[in-house]
């Protein structure tokens, strides 16, 4: 219903109650005027009493369709504004769609150079899928080397177990051995032995070098001598000064340890109390 139409409503309802008043003023009349008459006011307080009720509707009536007028103004606002974005957004989406027809003009053209290129990688995939066949031929015959290799790497271990324990056992029989030579006190190193057998030649030699250990102490010399001399790793020299002719002073006594053809290192076995071997003293099996 319209605003105007209840207007129309309310006015025909205070028409009505007149009317009603009129027709109670009629009958009063007719009746008791004085009965009547109070009724008439009652019924007028209670014509009124609607109708005041019915101007408050129509206020809160009023108020609520000025609301609901000033929402739909402020939609019809926002729907225009959203129009305005909305006729903006479609400007910019052609822009976009004609610059994504560029980039699709583009893209095709890119697209069948990489066609052709991915022809072209294709080709060289199916070069390299058969050199790949190749290499894992390559890769089987390998592992089957290896594996053959492993099996003769066990085999090999297992003779090396077994030569382990030959010589465990042939220790435990060389230990039992020594033990018995040693009780007839006869000698087992080997060094001694070969001294015995064979003493050192006469050679004679100069000390090219000396190294000294952490006390300062001469614990090796480098000698001028070597196995083209005869000497060999045990044997064992005396180191001399000569003073003059006829006089010299002994320095003590060293064991070679290592040689080569023109040269020899020897292990100071006994210094001397006074005296200290240097470079250029004189190494001699004579003494």
């Amino acid at each position: 219903m319209s605003y105007v139409g209840k207007i129309l409503v309310v006015v025909q309802v205070i028409l009505s109650l007149l009317f009603m008043a009129f027709a109670g003023a009629v009958f009063a009349i007719h009746s008791n005027w004085k009965d009547k008459y109070t009724e008439s006011q009652v019924a007028m307080e209670s014509a009124q009493g609607q109708l005041s009720q019915l101007r408050e509707e129509l206020n809160v009536y009023k108020r609520e369709s000025e609301t609901r007028l000033a929402e739909e103004t402020a939609a019809k606002n926002a729907a225009q504004a959203r129009n305005a974005g909305l006729v903006l957004e479609l400007a910019a989406l052609r822009e976009q769609n004609a610059a994504l027809d560029q980039q699709r003009a583009t893209q095709t053209g890119l697209a069948e150079a990489k066609a052709g290129e991915a022809r072209f990688r294709q080709e060289e995939a199916e070069q390299q899928r058969i050199e790949n066949q190749k290499l894992q031929d390559r890769v089987d015959e390998l592992s089957e080397n290896l594996r053959q290799t492993r099996d003769e790497l066990f085999a090999m271990e297992q003779q090396h177990r077994d030569l382990n324990r030959r010589y465990e056992l042939n220790l435990g029989q060389l230990a039992y051995l020594r033990k018995v030579v040693a009780n007839q006190g006869i000698e087992t190193d080997p060094e001694v032995v070969a001294q015995q057998q064979a003493p050192p030649p006469p050679v004679d030699g100069l000390v090219l070098n000396v190294r000294k250990n952490r006390a300062n102490r001469v614990n090796f010399v480098e000698m001028s001598i070597g196995s083209d001399d005869g000497l060999k790793t045990g044997d064992e020299l005396d180191v001399v000064r000569v003073i003059s002719e006829g006089d010299a002073d002994w320095l003590g006594r060293v064991r070679v340890v290592d040689l080569g053809p023109n040269w020899a290192v020897g292990e100071v076995v006994l210094p001397a109390k006074n005296g200290i071997i240097q470079e250029g003293d004189n190494v001699t099996t004579r003494l």
